[in-house]
């Protein structure tokens, strides 16, 4: 179980019935807090279980926000492992892209680890966000990236919480 995994455990009682059976089940968790990206949220499809739970990923997700109600947050999503198995989660993107206009205040969309067919999945995906959003997609290809280089100085309210930010998005 990683850090972060740990530090939601018990958050699932309020936001995932799921994920307090089976923690491993869906991913979409609460990092830190910046200043600049606001609250930031890690997903890595790879690690969950139950990566094609549409409606228990969806439902995860919403609680989750809700629960922390964020003035503005940032979505980290790491497609390291992601494989063809995955690829039928289309249906699940397109969903959390509903979710993402529907929610709102998303300041930024970090993609990481992407490969061309990922790129093009989400060039997919991107048709369905509301225009608004279009602009705050990143894509880190390398670790001198401009946009990850801004990241690295954003301010934390803990600095071991920025550490596992950018451990994560840095790998």
């Amino acid at each position: 179980m990683s850090l972060i995994q740990i530090k939601d455990i018990g958050l699932m009682s309020k936001i995932c019935p799921i994920c307090i059976e089976d923690f491993t089940a869906h991913s979409f968790n609460l990092i830190c807090n910046t200043l600049e990206g606001g609250h930031i949220f890690y997903t890595k499809i790879s690690n969950a279980s139950r990566y094609d739970d549409t409606e228990g990923i969806v439902n995860h997700c919403t609680n989750y926000l809700k629960h922390v109600n964020p003035e503005k947050w940032t979505w980290v999503m790491d497609f390291e492992g992601f494989g063809i198995k995955h690829t039928l989660g289309i249906n699940t993107g397109i969903r959390l892209s509903k979710l993402i206009n529907s929610f709102g205040k998303l300041q930024n969309l970090i993609v990481i680890n992407v490969n061309p067919f990922v790129e093009q999945m989400l060039k997919l995906i991107k048709l369905t966000l509301n225009k608004e959003y279009h602009d705050c997609i990143h894509i880190i290809h390398k670790n001198n990236d401009l946009f990850l280089q801004q990241i690295k100085n954003w301010k934390t309210l803990d600095q071991h919480d920025k550490n596992v930010l950018l451990s994560l998005i840095s790998s």
